[in-house]
């Protein structure tokens, strides 16, 4: 026998009834050698974000909440609650550069503050993303909802494309964004977007829905928006009070897309949904629905949106064959800007809203749901960042990420599985929105760069004194927090605990200078 009929294919016997019952035995066979083998089966993957949605902000977390999120309760009900997740960031861009890719965003040229409307993309395409990494692995990949990572925008023939330099807050204004879009062809596709960053289809707004208001489409302009009387391009589907339910509407179809052509292959779909930044506002079939007003009111839609996405995935049959994680971008706007008197506590028991170097800022909630992997209504308080998750992902497709990918990244599948009660990453760097930084490493927290928050003012911030973050010598604005016994972080101890200071403060210049964490 020669040795090519050692490696010939099983063929299947003619007869349909013994070809049925071989199928059966050797998928039977299959399922065997992979359940025990240790390996774990490619999940279908969905990564929702919300925006501006805070710990305190999903009743599973508060019960004392001023509304009720029963649809991500349910992610929580059914599958676990991680109470101590954090943003790398504490507001929109950087985390979200931060979760696609593994890498702190103050490792990039944006240190502080988002990108502008028009911005450059932040990530470049030689980069690994969550979606690069898992279509490598056959994954069919696509996202649905707020963009805000720039586009490598095209210009009109003779300009020179240098827009993306000036200050935020200019480059942010309607005038400028007006003038900056008059330099862009907005007939051509951006040469760096969602397909050339892993993404098989996408359907977005480039950032939040009022500063670029178009819809964007797998790798150019949705639609035929016109300048509008300020002269921004417009598309007059982009509402505020609708934004979302196109989203919902379009990930829904890119399912049924998969299961009618690809559902040999998993899907990863990425649901970065509009709701409930102060971009949005309340459709109508929700006002007046929550004691916490405008704010709590778009909650509810916000809640609707994740119910039809549930729906759908059990309409098509794959809901328990889906990972599901919730999260958010950073942490809520203060209530009280909303509503002066509600009472509801956005951050739950945390100091700070979004932008603060404070808790608030970035501690979010982080939800998991997979069926047969992920133990029901476990509660876990084992420090967590969202740029933790590819390195996660990485370990599900059983590949090891490269050293230029995933720098800050560490791997919690253990510990989503339930395998492990032992923490598995030893501290995190957090940054807010004026560039203040803080390192946290297991109850300590050292904040330098603020006397404050360090963020937008709120109510109970001090007022803020911003100094040279990248300056690593002693300096008075700085902060010092035991979380255990101070979780608000009321009692600053750095004048009383300079050598735990001094120890966080090395390690921070560690861990910026080795241009990794992992």
């Amino acid at each position: 026998m020669n040795s090519h009929n050692h490696s010939a294919a099983i063929r299947l016997p003619l007869n349909p009834h013994t070809r049925s019952f071989t199928r059966f035995l050797l998928f039977v066979i299959g399922y065997f050698i992979i359940s025990h083998s240790g390996a774990l089966a490619a999940p279908n993957i969905l990564l929702i974000l919300a925006d501006d949605f805070g710990w305190g902000d999903a009743s599973c977390n508060n019960p004392d909440a001023a509304f009720e999120t029963k649809n991500i309760d349910r992610i929580a009900a059914e599958g676990a609650r991680f109470t101590n997740a954090h943003t790398p960031h504490a507001v929109c861009t950087p985390t979200r550069y931060a979760l696609l890719t593994g890498r702190y965003c103050w490792r990039t040229e944006l240190r502080e503050g988002v990108l502008p409307g028009y911005g450059k993309s932040l990530i470049r395409p030689n980069r690994l993303t969550l979606a690069s990494l898992l279509k490598k692995h056959d994954y069919r990949t696509g996202v649905f909802g707020k963009w805000h990572l720039g586009l490598d925008w095209v210009p009109v023939e003779g300009d020179p494309g240098d827009w993306h330099w000036g200050t935020q807050v200019w480059m942010n204004a309607k005038p400028a964004i007006a003038l900056i879009g008059d330099r862009i062809d907005h007939s051509k596709p951006p040469t760096v977007g969602p397909k050339q960053l892993g993404f098989d289809r996408a359907f977005i707004t480039p950032s939040n829905n009022t500063r670029v208001p178009v819809f964007f489409r797998d790798d150019r302009i949705d639609g035929t928006p016109a300048k509008d009387e300020e002269g921004m391009m417009r598309d007059p589907r982009v509402q505020r009070d609708t934004v979302d339910d196109f989203h919902v509407r379009e990930a829904i179809a890119f399912l049924e897309e998969w299961q009618s052509d690809h559902a040999d292959n998993p899907f990863f779909l990425y649901l970065p949904l509009n709701a409930i930044h102060a971009a949005t506002n309340t459709p109508k079939r929700f006002k007046g629905k929550t004691k916490d007003g405008l704010r709590g009111d778009k909650a509810l839609w916000l809640d609707e949106s994740i119910g039809k996405i549930f729906a759908a995935l059990e309409r098509l049959d794959t809901l328990d064959d889906t990972l599901i994680i919730f999260t958010s971008d950073n942490g809520p706007i203060p209530p009280t800007r909303y509503n002066p008197d509600s009472p509801h506590r956005a951050a739950g028991p945390y100091r700070g809203y979004k932008s603060d170097a404070l808790e608030g800022g970035c501690r979010v909630p982080f939800l998991v749901r997979w069926p047969g992997h992920v133990k029901p209504g476990t509660v876990n308080d084992n420090l967590l960042s969202l740029s933790d998750v590819i390195a996660t992902f990485a370990a599900l497709v059983d590949e090891p990420l490269p050293e230029w990918a995933g720098e800050d990244s560490v791997n919690q599948l253990p510990v989503l599985l339930g395998q492990t009660d032992t923490p598995v990453r030893s501290h995190l760097i957090t940054q807010s929105n004026a560039g203040a930084m803080a390192i946290r490493s297991a109850d300590w927290k050292l904040i330098l760069g603020t006397e404050g928050a360090g963020g937008i003012k709120t109510p109970d911030a001090q007022p803020i004194v911003i100094t040279q973050p990248w300056a690593f010598e002693p300096t008075p604005a700085a902060q010092l927090y035991n979380l255990k016994d101070d979780p608000y972080e009321q009692n600053d101890l750095y004048d009383s605990h300079p050598e735990q200071a001094k120890k966080l403060h090395n390690l921070l210049k560690e861990q910026i200078w080795s241009g990794r964490s992992r």
